[in-house]
C-alpha cells in the first residue's frame, strides 16, 4: 500500500510505501520530515467513520448469514474516507487553529493506492478476536485465504450492537476494515522530539486540565455546555504530543502490563542507560543507575539527558508495544555519544526483525553507517558467512534485509521539498548530503594539517 502526500506545507510531494518494515527519513533541517511523520501517525490511527456505503451491504449479509464477504472495494472506501478525515483534521493533528491550518495546509492532498496484490495479502491474514463483558460476547473470525468474516455471539442485534466501551456496529466494522487494510490489529506510536520533557513536566502539562482550560477559552457562549467541552479536542499541542501526554498521565495503569518487547527494553537499559527506568505504583518515573544502592532512585528530572530522551521508548517497549505496531521516532540520536548512536541503530533493527514497523528520521552519519553495516551483514548471512558475523558481533536478529528498508530523502527543489526514494541494495544506500559534508570536512582538515606541517 502506498500513501501519497501533496502540498503538505513545504513538501510538494511524497510517496510512502507502508509495507516496508523499516523506513528512514533523511534530509536537511526544516524540510518537513516531522510534518510527514505527523500525517503518517494520524493516517495509521484507527478511527470511526459512520457513513461508509459498504456498511449497508455488511449489515444485510450479517443479518442473513451471520457473516459477510470482504471485498476490495470495502477496504478502498474505508482508506479513502480515512484520507479525507485526516485532511479535514490538520488543525487538530498539528495543534493549530482552523484558520492557521487553512493558511498552511489548505492545498494539502492525501491519497492511498491499495492494489489487487495488497488485497490478496490482506486475505492471507487470519482473524481471531473476541469482544466481551459480563453480559456480552462477540467473536470475529476469518481463516487465512478466505474472504468470509464470521461474526457470532450471544444476543446479536447488528442494528443496536454494543460491545464494551460503547462500540457500535459501525465502529466494529471500521476496526475490521482497518485490520484488513493494514493486515494487523496494530497501533501506531510516535515519539516526538519533545519526548525528553514529557515525564519531567507531565504534571504541569496535565492534558485533561489543559484541555478543559482550552475549551473554556475557546467557548464564546455565556452558558457553557459541559458535554460540548468534553467532546471538543484541545489544540494546545500536536496530536502526537497529546498522545504521549495521555500515556504519561496513565502510567499507573500502563505499568501493570508487560509487552512482548520487554527484553529489548531490558537490553537498552543495560547497554545504553546503564540502569533501570522504574514506574512507581503512583505512575511516577524514576531511574536507578547500576552504580547506586538498590534502594536508591533518582527523581526523573535529575536523570541524565540520555535517560530523559530514551525513557519514553523504554516504557513503550516494556509495557505497550505489540507485534505489527508502527513506531515513529524523530531523531533518536539527539545529544548522544557516537557509540550510543551505533547501538541505537542495532536496537531499531532488532525491533524490526521482531515485528515492529519502524519509521525514523535522522541526521546522524553514525546511524546511517551502522544501518548500512546491518544491511551488508544480512547479505553475508544469506551467503553463509555466519562465523565472520559472529566475530563482528552482528547477531541474526539485528540484520536488515535491504528489501524491507526504504530511505526517503527530503530535498529542496525550487522553494519546495520533493521526497525521493534513494536506491538501496545489499551494499546498503548512500546519502550524498551527509557524505559530501564529511568529505568536505576531511579535505579541510587535510589542507589545514598540510599547511601547518609544511610551515615548519
Amino acid at each position: 500500500m502506498i500513501l501519497y502526500l501533496e502540498n503538505l506545507g513545504i513538501i510538494k510531494q511524497a510517496k510512502i510505501d507502508l509495507d516496508k518494515k523499516f523506513t528512514l527519513f533523511c534530509g536537511r533541517n526544516s524540510t518537513g520530515k516531522t510534518y510527514a511523520s505527523y500525517i503518517l501517525q494520524a493516517f495509521l490511527t484507527p478511527m470511526d467513520i459512520f457513513s461508509l456505503n459498504c456498511f449497508k451491504s455488511i449489515t444485510e449479509q450479517i443479518i442473513e448469514t451471520g457473516s459477510f464477504k470482504m471485498e476490495k472495494s470495502f477496504i478502498t472506501e474505508y482508506l479513502n474516507a480515512q484520507c479525507k478525515y485526516v485532511k479535514e483534521q490538520t488543525g487538530i493533528i498539528f495543534g493549530i487553529s482552523d484558520a492557521t491550518s487553512e493558511k498552511l495546509f489548505g492545498k494539502f492532498g492525501l491519497s492511498v493506492e491499495y492494489s489487487d496484490e495488497d488485497f490478496e495479502d490482506s486475505l492471507a491474514i487470519e482473524i481471531k478476536s473476541s469482544l466481551k463483558n459480563s453480559s456480552f460476547i462477540l467473536n470475529i473470525t476469518k481463516t487465512s485465504g478466505s474472504n468470509i468474516i464470521k461474526i457470532d455471539g450471544n444476543n446479536i442485534d447488528v442494528h443496536s450492537l454494543l460491545a464494551p466501551r460503547g462500540i457500535t456496529a459501525e465502529s466494529l466494522f471500521c476496526d475490521i476494515l482497518h485490520h484488513m487494510a493494514f493486515r494487523s490489529s496494530s497501533k501506531v506510536r510516535m515519539l516526538t522530539v519533545e519526548r525528553n520533557s514529557i515525564y519531567t513536566f507531565k504534571t504541569e502539562l496535565s492534558l485533561s486540565r489543559n484541555e478543559l482550560i482550552d475549551r473554556i477559552q475557546q467557548s464564546d457562549k455565556t452558558e457553557i455546555n459541559i458535554f460540548d467541552l468534553v467532546n471538543t479536542q484541545s489544540r494546545r499541542y500536536p496530536q502526537a504530543v497529546r498522545s504521549s501526554l495521555r500515556i504519561a498521565n496513565d502510567l499507573e495503569n500502563i505499568q501493570k502490563y508487560t509487552s512482548p518487547f520487554a527484553l529489548v527494553a531490558d537490553l537498552m537499559e543495560k547497554d545504553l542507560l546503564h540502569g533501570e527506568v522504574n514506574v512507581t505504583k503512583n505512575g511516577d518515573v524514576e531511574f536507578h543507575a547500576q552504580h547506586m544502592p538498590k534502594t536508591k532512585r533518582l527523581p526523573f528530572h535529575l536523570s541524565s539527558s540520555i535517560v530523559k530522551t530514551m525513557a519514553s521508548l523504554v516504557i513503550y517497549l516494556h509495557h505497550l508495544a505489540q507485534p505489527g505496531d508502527t513506531l515513529i521516532i524523530d531523531e533518536p540520536e539527539m545529544n548522544f555519544h557516537p557509540d550510543v548512536q551505533v547501538l541505537l541503530a542495532r536496537i531499531f533493527a532488532i525491533l524490526t526483525t521482531k515485528g515492529l514497523h519502524v519509521v525514523m528520521s535522522t541526521h546522524s552519519d553514525y546511524v546511517v553507517r551502522e544501518l548500512n553495516n546491518l544491511i551488508m551483514a544480512k547479505a553475508l548471512q544469506q551467503k553463509g558467512r555466519t562465523e565472520l558475523l559472529a566475530e563482528m558481533g552482528y547477531t541474526e536478529e539485528m540484520q536488515l534485509d535491504y528489501k524491507d528498508v526504504a530511505v526517503l530523502f527530503f530535498e529542496h527543489s525550487k522553494n519546495k521539498v520533493v521526497v525521493k526514494p534513494l536506491p538501496i541494495d545489499e551494499l546498503g544506500f548512500s546519502i550524498a548530503m551527509i557524505d559530501d559534508t564529511i568529505m568536505k570536512q576531511n579535505e579541510t582538515a587535510e589542507r589545514l594539517y598540510a599547511e601547518l606541517t609544511y610551515s615548519h
